[in-house]
C-alpha cells in the first residue's frame, strides 16, 4: 500500500518521526552520562529488574556479557527476586523510565531487605525518591518520552555502569556513526527502504519472527514494538528450540498459516548448525507458506547487529502503525489497564 507524508503528519500526532531520527544521538548521550560511584565490590550475580523497553536493556546486556564476562546476569520481569539473590554480592539493578513502574518498586523493596547491592536508572519518580532518601547510587535521564522509545538513554547508560564493573566492554564511537547511517536509510524520504518493503509486507498479516538465542533481544523488541506501535499480533521463537516443537504447528489452522509471514533474524556468525536448522526449516515452511523474508544484520560485533536490528524493527513497527492508520505514540489499553490497577 502506498503511504505519503499526509498519512505520517495526520496520524503521528506525537512525532514518533523524531523520536526514531534521534535515536542515535540519544544514545550517544546515554553513554555520555556521568554515572554514580558505585560503593560495591566482588559482585558475583547482576539482576536487571525491568518490564517493557526497560527490561529490553537488560536482555541487551545479558546477551553482549555472556560472551565477555564470567559473571552471570539475568532479567527479572516480575514482582519478586528469585531466592538465590539473597546477599550483597548480587547486584540488582532497577531500571524503570518513569520511576513508577509497579513491578520494580517492589523488587526494589525486596532487594533492600535482602541487602542486595542496588543501583537505580530512572527519570524521576518513585525510584528516584527511594534511591535519594536511602542513598542508593541513582542514574537520572532525561524525561518527555513514551518508554519505548527511551531505550538508548536507558541502555546506554546501564552499560555505561556495567562497563564499570568490568561486566562488558567499552564501546566505540563508530557504532553511532553506523546507527547515523541505518537511520538515514530507513527515513520516509529514502529509497529502496527496508524498513518500509518490510511493513508492507506485513500489513494485515502476522508477523512470525524466527532467530537464533543471541538475537532474543532483536525479536522481543519486534514483537513489542508491533504491539505497542502497531496495534497488531507478532509471535516469536528461537532456533534450537523452535525445531524440537513448533516446527510441527505449519500445519493447522490452514487459515491462520495464509495470514502468517516468517521473517528469518540470522546473522553470519551462527553455529554451523544452527545456519543448518534455519536452512532446512525454511525449505519445510516455503512448501506451506513460500513468503518468507530472511533479515541479515549489518555490523562488525554483536552489539552492531543487535542495534541494527533494533533500529530496522522500531521503523518497521512505526511504518506499519501508519498503514494500520494508528497513531503510532497512542497507547489507550495500558493507560486503560493502569487505571484500573489504580496507578
Amino acid at each position: 500500500m502506498t503511504m505519503s507524508m499526509e498519512d505520517i503528519k495526520m496520524l503521528d500526532k506525537q512525532d514518533m518521526l523524531g523520536k526514531l531520527k534521534g535515536f542515535a544521538s540519544q544514545c550517544k548521550d546515554g553513554y555520555s552520562f556521568t554515572i554514580p560511584v558505585l560503593p560495591f565490590k566482588s559482585i558475583e550475580k547482576v539482576i536487571f529488574a525491568g518490564m517493557g523497553g526497560s527490561a529490553i536493556s537488560g536482555d541487551i546486556i545479558a546477551t553482549i556479557a555472556s560472551k565477555n564476562s564470567k559473571i552471570p546476569s539475568f532479567v527479572n520481569r516480575d514482582y519478586t527476586l528469585p531466592l538465590w539473590a539473597h546477599n550483597e554480592r548480587t547486584l540488582v539493578v532497577a531500571i524503570s523510565y518513569s520511576g513508577n513502574t509497579e513491578e520494580t518498586l517492589s523488587v526494589l523493596e525486596e532487594a533492600k531487605k535482602r541487602k542486595n547491592s542496588i543501583v537505580c536508572i530512572s527519570s524521576g519518580g518513585k525510584i528516584e525518591k527511594i534511591a535519594r532518601e536511602e542513598n542508593i547510587p541513582f542514574l537520572k535521564i532525561p524525561s518527555g518520552y513514551p518508554p519505548r522509545c527511551a531505550l538508548g538513554y536507558l541502555f546506554f547508560s546501564c552499560y555505561k555502569i556495567m562497563e564499570n564493573i568490568g561486566l562488558v566492554p567499552p564501546l566505540e564511537n563508530k557504532l553511532f556513526i553506523k546507527m547515523e547511517k541505518w537511520i538515514e536509510r530507513f527515513l520516509p524520504e529514502s529509497n529502496n527502504n527496508l524498513a518500509k518493503n518490510i511493513a508492507e509486507k506485513l500489513h494485515n498479516k502476522v508477523g512470525i519472527f524466527y532467530s537464533s538465542n543471541k538475537f532474543i533481544p532483536v525479536i522481543t523488541r519486534w514483537k513489542t514494538q508491533i504491539a505497542e506501535n502497531s496495534k497488531a499480533f507478532a509471535f516469536i521463537n528461537v532456533f534450537p528450540e523452535m525445531n524440537h516443537n513448533e516446527i510441527m504447528s505449519w500445519r493447522y489452522p490452514e487459515w491462520f498459516i495464509e495470514r502468517c509471514l516468517p521473517v528469518f533474524i540470522t546473522s553470519r556468525k551462527e553455529h554451523p548448525r544452527i545456519e543448518l536448522r534455519f536452512k532446512i526449516t525454511k525449505d519445510i515452511i516455503f512448501k506451506k507458506q513460500p513468503e518468507i523474508i530472511s533479515l541479515v544484520p549489518e555490523g562488525e560485533d554483536i552489539i552492531e547487529e543487535l542495534f541494527y536490528f533494533i533500529i530496522l524493527g522500531d521503523w518497521v513497527s512505526f511504518y506499519l502503525a501508519i498503514m494500520n492508520n494508528e497513531n503510532p505514540t497512542e497507547i489507550a489499553e495500558i493507560n486503560l489497564l493502569k487505571q484500573k490497577l489504580g496507578g
